[in-house]
């Protein structure tokens, strides 16, 4: 159950922060600070807290 739990939330996360692909600034520290409260909150990991800094890091870098 809460594997389901974890992977709905990373899919909301991404639906939420990379349907457009990229992220500006500040959709980039919105995007890291909702991963942070996944994380702390238990509903992920923190090996999937650090996969969705990665996703997060490499949107906004296309902005660039």
């Amino acid at each position: 159950m809460e594997c389901n739990i974890a992977t709905s939330a990373m899919l909301e996360w991404r639906s939420r922060f990379l349907a457009e692909g990229s992220l500006d600034e500040q959709d980039y520290e919105q995007a890291l600070r909702s991963a942070e409260v996944l994380e702390r909150a238990g509903v992920i990991s923190t090996l999937e807290w650090i996969e969705l800094v990665k996703l997060a890091n490499s949107a906004l870098l296309l902005v660039r």
